[in-house]
């Protein structure tokens, strides 16, 4: 896996969605978070339960505390 370099630009744009990549390397490279969840909670359905807790540490990773749409 490549590493990330992370730098200030001055002439490019950045979406707030860009530190997704950067929270998901985290998870994957300094955590055993698979092993852990394995143990804790056996997989019983469809959806596995480490990809439940990855989105859901996505959500929160962008300010979002639950998938509820915002009012118009």
């Amino acid at each position: 896996m490549k590493r990330f370099i992370i730098e200030r630009s001055s002439d490019e744009f950045y979406t707030s969605h860009s530190g997704l990549a950067l929270v998901g390397l985290g998870i994957n490279r300094f955590t055993s978070l698979n092993a852990k969840l394995k143990r804790a909670i056996p997989d019983t359905k469809d959806i596995d339960n480490t990809d439940v807790i990855r989105s859901y540490l996505g959500l929160l990773s962008l300010g979002k505390s639950d998938t509820k749409p915002l009012p118009t």
